[in-house]
């Protein structure tokens, strides 16, 4: 179930991020996400906003899925989980609504990075007993 919520908290994000790109291409259904609209420069942000979070998200949710399948405590799930989206918060900010921000994109992939590779780390030393 933890793997469950913070995957919808992510899709209710990718929603926004997507929203956003729909709008900058002009659809006048969501106009209002429309600000800030510098053109092209800006199009394009909001396109990597959203296709990075669709690059990085999958892996960390099938990660926090065989943690929790594991048996893997529950609360460092919550801390990786919580590291993930506040990095991808940060940098979908970035991206996806400003022209430049450079600590919530450092920061962002900072905290994105992290908790990769803290999950992974945890998830391969709980299969160390079970490889002979």
């Amino acid at each position: 179930m933890i793997t469950a919520f913070y995957t919808s908290i992510l899709a209710f994000w990718l929603i926004i991020l997507s929203l956003r790109v729909i709008a900058l291409r002009g659809n006048p259904l969501f106009a209002v996400l429309a600000f800030r609209n510098h053109g092209k420069e800006t199009l394009d942000r909001a396109i990597r906003a959203q296709g990075n979070l669709t690059e990085y998200a999958p892996m960390m949710m099938v990660m926090m899925g065989l943690g929790e399948m594991m048996g893997l405590s529950a609360g460092f799930l919550h801390f990786w989980a919580g590291i993930f989206i506040a990095g991808r918060l940060a940098h979908g900010i970035c991206f996806g609504f400003m022209r430049r921000s450079l600590p919530l994109r450092v920061g962002g992939m900072v905290l994105t990075l992290t908790a990769l590779a803290g999950l992974a780390i945890q998830l391969f030393l709980a299969t160390m007993p079970y490889m002979g």
